[in-house]
Order: C-alpha cells, then structure tokens, then sequence
C-alpha cells in the first residue's frame, strides 16, 4: 500500500446484514477513518438524510454521470442504481488511514479488480430469517422483500471469494466488531484505535 493512500475497506452482505451498522461502529474505534457516501436513485427513507446516507439523485442524473465516468463503480438493482463517485473515493483515501464503503457484491467485484490491495469483507447472517425481519420492520414492501431475498441468497454464494467473512449473529453485534477488529491487528490497518 502507498503510505500517501489510505487502506480501502469494503463491507458487504446481503441485505440487512448490518453492513453499515458495523462502519459506524468500526470508524468510532479508528482514529482517521472515512465513510463513502454511495450514490443511488432509491427513494429516500423517512430516518435518512441526503449526502449522509446517501446521496440521492434521479435516474437521468446517475446515467449521465456514469456516461462522464464519474463513478468508480455503479451497479443496477431492482431498487435503483447504486455507485461510489469517483473523486469522492480518491479525496477520501488522500485524506484518511481508513476509508470504509458499504457495497453489494457486484460492486465489489468491480473495485476490487481495480484495486486489489482493497480489503473486502463479507459479512453474513446467522440466519436468512433474520434478514426477512429486519426489512419488514423496515417497512418494506412484500415484493421488495421477495426480490431482496433472492438477491440475498445468490450474494450468499459468494461469500468465500472475498478476503474474509465473518458472522454477525443478532443480539452479538460486540463480537462481530471485536472479530474486525482482530482482522485489522493482524493486517496492520487502522493506526490508531480508540479504545
């Protein structure tokens, strides 16, 4: 790794999982750690906020940037398009030891064929029932649940070609994060954590 460039961190699992849940708790624990702002055409949730959970945008928008190349990957789901600005990543990686992004699987793939030294990892559920819950508490539409889980399911099947994996079990969210936490120690990313 360059030492002018921060360790990029990709979360990723299925729908649910906890993914972004766990950055927050991760960039509580390292000093000088950032957080990808992910662009996407999805409605907004009633708890988010543009250009902190995500920045929003129409589908015009998103197609006309990806033409520009503005994006450093961009996927198509059944909920939207989803991508990471191009610019926003390389400021974050100049500016941060550790810059953290929750992506889907495909989205990975892509950066990670760019940029090898890219650390995925996957987290999964304890089990898929779990998932189903959490987006009807949500308030996700059945068919949307339906087309998520799917999409869960075949996510799932690719959990061993990333770099690691790790369970995130309901009601034991701490030793999810302490079991990153060890991952980071033994590859030497993060510099300084809080403790």
């Amino acid at each position: 790794m360059n030492e002018n460039k921060g360790q990029f961190v990709l979360i990723v699992g299925p729908t649910c999982v906890g993914k972004t849940t766990l950055i927050n708790a991760l960039k509580e624990k390292i000093t000088n750690a950032g957080v990808i702002v992910s662009t996407t055409t999805r409605a907004m949730r009633p708890n988010e906020v543009d250009g902190v959970d995500y920045e929003f945008t129409t589908d015009e928008d998103f197609e006309e940037r990806e033409k520009m190349g503005e994006f450093y990957e961009a996927v198509r789901r059944p909920t939207g398009y989803y991508g990471s600005s191009r610019l926003q990543v390389q400021d974050l990686l100049a500016k941060h030891s550790v810059v953290f992004g929750a992506l889907d699987v495909e989205g990975c793939r892509i950066v990670k064929s760019m940029d090898p030294e890219t650390l995925v990892i996957f987290l999964y559920p304890g089990d898929m029932a779990d998932l189903r819950e959490r987006l009807r508490l949500r308030g996700t539409a059945e068919d949307e649940v339906r087309a998520r889980l799917t999409i869960a399911d075949e996510e799932m099947l690719s959990r061993d070609e990333f770099d690691e994996a790790i369970l995130n079990i309901d009601g034991k969210f701490d030793e999810t994060v302490k079991k990153v936490m060890e991952v980071f120690k033994e590859r030497g990313i993060g510099g300084g954590v809080h403790q």
